[in-house]
């Protein structure tokens, strides 16, 4: 009847209230942060306890992701650049060392156990970038050549600042993408894309590119702060 109706509304909202009296961190990153980094707390209780929020990097300058940080409308941002500013900490909680070219798993080259140079600057890429503060893994300022003489430079046929859409695009296509061999081996062996490695040409050497957890120094959130980023 009409009341048992209106005692399950009321029994809603007051559900919802009840959230939002709960432990809250609002996390601030790429789609990375949110489909890599994140993913690696699934086992473990956070989700029981505290409501996670995550919201795109993308297109917010880098004073805004301050002021946000010290209006508390974000507990942590995660980026590849510390937050160097007064009041806020910062700590590495990554370091791409290692990269590989990804290609489909019938694509032309995946045979081959190297690329070479010709191979690499001729074929089309795929890159991923994730906003305007700074080019996120995939970085052509990140890639130098030990040879002075060769100026190649990738020809790009797809970028996009969405990593799983990059990775379907690499999948089904006769793209190559380079990435980091951790982020390579995720999506190969935990999200099961059938993609196929190839070591990067010999001449080519890399700059490796570190992530951080910022956060404000008195933020109330700082136990649920320590869990995430030691993940």
């Amino acid at each position: 009847n009409f009341r048992q109706v209106m005692e399950l509304v009321s029994d809603t909202f007051q559900t919802g209230h009840k959230k939002d009296d709960e432990a809250q961190l609002t996390v601030l990153g790429s789609d990375i942060i949110e489909n890599y980094y994140l993913s690696q707390l699934y086992d473990s209780d956070v989700f029981d306890r505290v409501l996670i929020n995550h919201f795109s990097s993308r297109n917010i300058s880098r004073e805004r992701m301050i002021e946000q940080l010290f209006t508390a409308e974000c507990d942590l941002v995660m980026s590849v650049e510390p937050v160097a500013v007064p009041g806020i900490d910062n700590q590495m909680i990554d370091s791409f060392k290692s990269f590989v070219c990804i290609c489909a798993g019938n694509h032309m080259l995946s045979q081959l156990s190297q690329l070479s140079l010709h191979h690499f600057y001729s074929s089309r890429h795929a890159t991923y970038q994730s906003g305007m503060n700074s080019p996120m893994i995939i970085n052509d300022s990140g890639l130098f050549k030990d040879d002075p003489y060769y100026k190649g430079t990738r020809t790009v046929g797809y970028r996009s600042d969405s990593i799983n859409g990059l990775m379907s695009i690499i999948e089904r296509t006769s793209l190559i993408a380079l990435m980091p061999l951790k982020l390579a081996l995720f999506y190969k062996n935990q999200r099961k894309y059938d993609i196929k490695f190839i070591q990067p040409p010999p001449e080519l050497t890399f700059r490796s590119i570190q992530v951080y957890a910022s956060w404000k120094k008195n933020s109330k959130n700082l136990s649920v702060i320590n869990e995430v980023i030691s993940m």
